[in-house]
C-alpha cells in the first residue's frame, strides 16, 4: 500500500500535552478535596465536598460572565 492511504499519524501538539496536565491536575484536586464543607446562605444551610462548591463557583462566574458581556474588555480596532 501507498503511504497516501495508511491512517495518518497523530503527533502530541502543545494543546494536547496542556489539556493532558490540566486533567490530571483536575482529577488530583478532586480527590484531595473530597471532604464535606458547610455552607449557611441565609437561613439554608448546605453541605457538599469542596470540589463541588468549586465547581458551582465556576458555573456561577461564567453565568455572570456571559450575562454581563459589558465587563470584558472590548478589542481595539485599527
Amino acid at each position: 500500500m501507498s503511504e497516501e492511504m495508511t491512517k495518518p499519524q497523530r503527533s502530541l501538539n502543545p494543546k494536547m500535552i496542556v489539556g493532558a496536565v490540566l486533567v490530571v491536575l483536575a482529577v488530583v484536586f478532586v480527590l484531595q478535596n473530597t471532604e464535606k464543607r458547610k455552607i449557611d446562605v441565609f437561613f439554608w444551610h448546605l453541605s457538599m465536598p469542596a470540589w463541588i462548591w468549586l465547581l458551582v463557583l465556576l458555573a456561577v462566574g461564567i453565568v455572570i460572565g456571559s450575562i454581563f458581556p459589558w465587563l470584558r474588555p472590548r478589542k481595539k480596532k485599527d
